[in-house]
């Protein structure tokens, strides 16, 4: 005979697996390419801004505003974005606007430029150590001389690396600024233990009324 508590255990995972299937089924088929207008500035991050649904306070106003200075906005408040992807994991529906927050597809954030410097020549070090030893005065200034002319001039490409380095670091700065302003960014709805069982278009938006204004969209919603 089967052990009941094994076969109530299956039969619990495999209802389960089909609802959260079909939840983000019917929040994709609704949402996905629909237009919504922002009540809020969203910062241009993959992190998105966290909202909680079952708490007093939806978001955290401090990390809100700290990601905002950090990352800049990529939406602002009044612009109309596509909600491009919604996605159900077990305490979290992502909602992601524009394409999802700068980071979204691996995007490149190092900003540094690894140029090598120039190190000391073979022939630099054998100076170093022949003025050092060298007794002779007239020899060791002549030495010295050939010594100081190779210091300078590893000291003189030093400078032109330095200043390629930072050319090439204010070129990718830019860069990744322009591509946070244009990665768009993403609302993650945060659950105390997991998505509510059932969850619909309604209650997503009810969740988010606060901070997207789904005008239009809810006109659809109504309408079907």
């Amino acid at each position: 005979m089967a052990n009941p508590v094994i076969v109530s255990t299956v039969l619990l995972l495999t209802l389960a697996a089909p609802v959260a299937a079909q939840t983000e089924s019917d929040l994709k088929n609704f949402f996905e390419g629909r237009t919504v207008t922002l009540r809020m500035d969203m910062p241009g991050t993959k992190d998105g801004v966290n909202v909680y649904p079952d708490m007093r306070r939806s978001i955290d106003l401090n990390q809100y505003r700290g990601d905002l200075r950090q990352f800049g906005p990529a939406l602002r408040a009044g612009d109309t974005a596509m909600i491009t992807l919604v996605k159900v994991k077990d305490d979290l529906i992502e909602f992601q606007l524009g394409g999802g927050g700068f980071g979204t597809f691996l995007d490149n954030t190092d900003t540094s430029a690894n140029i090598p410097l120039i190190g000391k020549s073979p022939r630099e070090k054998f100076l170093e150590a022949r003025v050092r030893d060298e007794d002779n005065r007239s020899e060791r200034r002549q030495l010295q001389r050939e010594l100081d002319g190779l210091r300078a001039y590893r000291e003189r490409e030093n400078r032109r690396i330095w200043a390629e380095r930072e050319r090439l670091s204010e070129m990718k700065r830019e860069r990744v600024a322009f591509s946070r302003m244009n990665g768009g960014s993403r609302f993650n709805l945060r659950y105390e233990r997991r998505v509510p069982y059932g969850i619909g278009p309604e209650d997503v938006m009810a969740a988010l009324a606060e901070f997207v204004d789904f005008k239009g969209v809810r006109a659809l919603f109504h309408r079907n």
